[in-house]
């Protein structure tokens, strides 16, 4: 484990937490990582979320809740350049998420003494971070991928019905989609 209680996001490191006895062992995981990251832009909402079904196993081995969690205004912070599915760009990205974990991403933010520049502060916009209610899994030591899928999908649209209930009141219109990729 590393100092302010951030850990790998590993089978082992997971189990391990959830594995202790007591309460307050929570886990929280940006479930689309890397791959996300090159999908954020100003006005766009989109999760990495179809193929990410590791957290949904673990949590039925431990019965632990899964809680759906949106932070609204998160792409609005920086502006990145996009490379298009195919580009030279973004097969320089993929090679570097597979090969180090993290793909580069070019991006800014505003300057130091001026909103009006470029640099690498964030721009002023607000961050809210909205919970849903947990979903209580039941703890199964072998689950099937039938039971994965299933519960996948009820936290899928958990956090469907959270963005919709609460964009309109953090400036989206209700025709704002959550994509999910």
């Amino acid at each position: 484990l590393l100092d302010p209680g951030i850990c790998p996001v590993n089978r082992d490191s997971i189990d391990y937490i959830l594995s202790k006895n007591g309460s307050g062992n929570a886990i929280i995981i940006v479930v689309g990582g890397a791959a996300e990251s090159l999908n954020c832009t100003p006005g766009k909402n989109s999760v990495t979320l179809k193929n990410r079904k590791g957290f949904v196993k673990l949590a039925l081995r431990h019965g632990a809740d899964l809680v759906p969690v949106y932070s609204f205004g998160e792409n609005e912070v920086y502006k990145q350049v996009i490379f298009e599915e195919g580009s030279w760009g973004r097969w320089v990205q993929k090679k570097f998420q597979k090969h180090i974990g993290f793909a580069p991403c070019i991006f800014h933010g505003r300057g130091l003494f001026s909103s009006t520049t470029w640099g690498l502060l964030p721009y002023s916009k607000p961050i809210t971070t909205v919970v849903g209610e947990p979903i209580t899994i039941p703890k199964i030591d072998n689950p099937s991928q039938k039971d994965v899928d299933f519960y996948h999908s009820i936290y899928v649209d958990s956090l469907i019905k959270l963005f919709n209930k609460y964009k309109s009141k953090f400036g989206l219109p209700e025709t704002e989609v959550l994509e999910v990729n």
